[in-house]
């Protein structure tokens, strides 16, 4: 082994282990934002799972440094050019010979390093960082947690667990009218906080959560302090006259405790449940209004509109070739069950299916991070429908124009072109979106459904056709009848997908 190889394969390991390092300090820094509060995802989930997805991340990063450097643009020609000219004692020609060859490779690994280390929200690797957090469900669990927290009714809390409550206190500062009140007032607020406040405490007696009542950043000595301060101002306040300024500033100041309760006990109750449904069991036990939209197994779902796709796609093109051929235009017979097919089943699930996965993405990422619950959403509603559009075009301008005119293709006017074919997906996406925040029940009567089903697939289908006639108004057509053929394939289509749009949510009061 050469000098220059040993010396170029030492730079190599000292900038995959500072890429690793930086990784490291990186993926520690991100803070989740519960309330106001800032908290590490260490807490939110059992070390073990955050160790994988630590060294995941690090190591990942640590591997496309190396790529970079050893394959992609080398830094081997710098150090070789570098390490020659010193032992020659040539500093002339060392730096006669930096040129974009050996510069580059250089600029290109600093700048690396320094995309690891920067936090920016326009920076691609601490998406791709954000996203191993996801992925191993690091900060997700713990906002949903918080948010049903902050968002819960006591009216749902087991009376035992209220006389318990009101025994623990030092101070007698609670009414059993309290958790019957409204939301709004300090009595409310108060019996909250001591509800939180006393789950808390039963985790304080087990050694395995030590750790988080000595983090400083979870304030566990300032919500003591705090709490029993609380108390003494809110038996205060009850015996004394009303006055709005004071009641104002209670508030307030119950509104802060109420922030860091919640954020302790959700880091608290998702680092020690087994599984996903002991976290909501306690969730509910503490009056946690869990959002009744929250879906399992999504990728069933997608399967099933996957299905109804090309179902529909095969389905709708063969009885349109058969109508066509007996009733239409029976001297010029189209072909059945041909490449075309499945070319058209591809291109369909494209159109369809993608931007109804990106629904059920977007609903995820948009519902853990929602605290106001309500009956719909129009606006996310809205936003799907845009989504679809946009999605669905761009992709059958991709596909097609890439297709037929890939020497002159020009995405911009390909995309104003294509915009009536994303016009379906768009509406598709809009209901499908709609139709996860109706839920259905276990025991629905088998001819309802079906009878629904069937409903959803006529008034849909028609939808189609009406679009569809549209859409190909002008179409300059090649091949016989290719207008009749997209109408009908279209209407078993959509009418399926609407048809499929059936969701079963997972009722947390079960």
């Amino acid at each position: 082994m050469t000098v220059e190889l040993l010396i170029n394969l030492a730079v190599q390991v000292l900038g995959t282990g500072a890429a690793f390092f930086l990784a490291y300090r990186s993926f520690q820094k991100r803070r989740i934002q519960l309330g106001a509060e800032p908290t590490l995802p260490q807490y939110f989930i059992r070390r073990s799972t955050y160790w994988i997805g630590t060294v995941s991340y690090c190591t990942f990063m640590a591997a496309l440094y190396w790529i970079l450097t050893w394959q992609w643009l080398p830094l081997e020609p710098l150090v070789t050019h570098v390490v020659r000219n010193l032992r020659s004692g040539e500093l002339v020609n060392l730096l006669n010979g930096l040129d974009g060859n050996t510069i580059i490779p250089l600029i290109a690994a600093g700048l690396f390093l320094f995309a690891i280390a920067w936090e920016s929200e326009f920076n691609p690797l601490l998406i791709l960082r954000d996203s191993i957090h996801d992925a191993f469900a690091i900060p997700t669990k713990a906002v949903e947690v918080y948010n049903a927290l902050v968002t819960s009714r006591l009216s749902a809390v087991d009376d035992n667990l209220k006389t318990q409550i009101n025994n623990r206190l030092l101070v007698p500062s609670i009414d059993p009218g309290d958790f019957e009140k409204s939301s709004t007032t300090v009595e409310y607020k108060w019996a909250h906080n001591c509800l939180l406040f006393d789950q808390i405490q039963n985790y304080a007696n087990q050694s395995s959560f030590r750790r988080f009542f000595n983090e400083p950043s979870l304030k566990w000595g300032e919500i003591c302090i705090s709490y029993n301060a609380m108390s003494e101002k809110v038996a205060v306040w009850k015996e004394a006259e009303p006055h709005y300024t004071k009641t104002v500033k209670l508030i307030k100041e119950l509104d802060h405790l109420t922030g860091l309760l919640c954020r302790l006990l959700a880091s608290l109750v998702v680092f020690g449940s087994a599984s996903e449904h002991e976290i909501w069991s306690t969730v509910k036990r503490l009056g946690g209004n869990i959002n009744e939209a929250r879906l399992k197994h999504t990728y069933k779902y997608i399967l099933v509109f996957t299905a109804a796709t090309a179902i529909g796609v095969m389905l709708g093109r063969e009885i349109s070739v058969s109508l066509h051929n007996a009733f239409l235009f029976p001297d010029k017979p189209l072909a059945h069950f041909d490449y075309a097919t499945l070319r058209w089943t591809a291109y369909a699930i494209s159109i369809y299916v993608l931007p109804i996965a990106l629904v059920f993405i977007s609903r995820t990422l948009t519902f853990r991070r929602q605290q106001e619950q309500s009956e719909r959403y129009y606006g996310f509603y809205l936003a799907m429908m845009i989504m679809g559009f946009i999605v669905s075009t761009t992709a059958s301008a991709l596909i097609l124009e890439l297709t037929y005119y890939k020497d002159n293709f020009n995405f911009l006017e390909s995309f104003m072109q294509h915009m009536r074919w994303g016009i379906l997906p768009a509406l598709v996406c809009g209901f499908v979106a709609y139709r996860m925040d109706t839920p259905v029940s276990e025991s629905e009567d088998l001819g309802k459904l079906i009878m629904a089903a069937t409903l959803r697939f006529l008034g849909w289908g028609s939808v189609a056709v009406i679009i569809m006639l549209y859409a190909t108004d002008d179409l300059t057509i090649q091949e016989s009848n290719l207008r009749f053929t997209l109408v009908g394939t279209a209407f078993f289509v959509v009418g399926l997908l609407g048809a499929a749009a059936r969701f079963k949510t997972v009722r947390q009061d079960a």
